[in-house]
C-alpha cells in the first residue's frame, strides 16, 4: 500500500490556518454588515385570518390541558419511571438506535425466512408476490427503519 506523505507539514497547517483565519474575517465583517442593515428594516405585521387566532387559541388549550394533566399524573408516574430514566441515563445513547433497527431487521428476517409461508398465508386464493403477507409486513416496516437511520 502506497502512502503519500506530505514533506511539508508545516506548509499544510499554515495553509489551513490562514485559510480559518480569512473565513473567520469575512464572517465578522459580512455579520457586521448584517446589523447595520436590519436596524432600519421595518416589517409589517401580517394580516391573518380569524382561522389563525382559532387555531392558536384552541393550541393554547391543549399546551394548557397537557401542562395539568402533566402536573397531575406526575407524582404517580415519577416513581415507577424514574429508575427506568436513570437506568437508561447510563446507556450509551447510539446504542438505542442500533438495538432498536436490529429489532426491526430481525424481524423482517424471521418474517421472511423463519415463519412458514403456508402459515402466514393461510386461504389465500392468488400466489403472487402482492399477496404474501410476508411481502407487506417488510415493506410496511421500511418506513420505522429509515426513520431510525435518519435521526
Amino acid at each position: 500500500m502506497n502512502k503519500t506523505i506530505n514533506p511539508h507539514p508545516t506548509k499544510t497547517i499554515l495553509f489551513l490556518i490562514s485559510i480559518l483565519s480569512l473565513s473567520l474575517l469575512l464572517s465578522t465583517e459580512i455579520s457586521a454588515q448584517n446589523e447595520e442593515t436590519t436596524q432600519n428594516v421595518v416589517i409589517p405585521k401580517a394580516q391573518v385570518s380569524f382561522i389563525f387566532h382559532l387555531a392558536d387559541k384552541v393550541v393554547e388549550g391543549w399546551l394548557a390541558f397537557l401542562d395539568q394533566l402533566g402536573k397531575t399524573f406526575d407524582p404517580i408516574i415519577r416513581p415507577i419511571f424514574s429508575p427506568i430514566t436513570k437506568l437508561l441515563e447510563q446507556t450509551y445513547q447510539p446504542w438505542a438506535k442500533i438495538c432498536a433497527l436490529g429489532l426491526f431487521i430481525g424481524t423482517m428476517i424471521w418474517v421472511w425466512v423463519g415463519m412458514p409461508k403456508e402459515y402466514v398465508n393461510l386461504g389465500r386464493k392468488k400466489k403472487t408476490v402482492w399477496t404474501d403477507l410476508r411481502f407487506w409486513t417488510i415493506i410496511s416496516m421500511l418506513p420505522h427503519i429509515i426513520v431510525y437511520l435518519y435521526f
